[in-house]
């Protein structure tokens, strides 16, 4: 499988990865996602199984296994 990020041949690998949904009104975080990562730029494959288990998640279904409060910057206080 040619990776569409770097277009290195052959260059995923099997592995277990943390999966932020950000196109939701809430996001989400769903840990040990398998997948397929490019060993060379890191792009990531999810994939059509793991997708949908995702896409209950963000469809209501099941409870989290916890809630971690996520610090927020703004960009322009350091450019300004």
């Amino acid at each position: 499988m040619r990776c569409i990020v770097c277009s290195s041949p052959d260059a995923f690998k099997e592995d277990i990865v943390s999966y932020c949904d950000k196109e939701c009104e809430e996001p989400f975080v769903v840990e040990n996602v398998p997948a397929f990562v490019c060993v060379f730029c890191g792009d990531m494959a999810v994939p059509a199984g793991a997708l949908a288990v995702i896409k209950s998640f963000r469809e209501g279904v099941g409870k989290p296994i916890r809630t971690v409060q996520v610090p927020v910057f703004d960009y322009n206080d350091l450019t300004d």
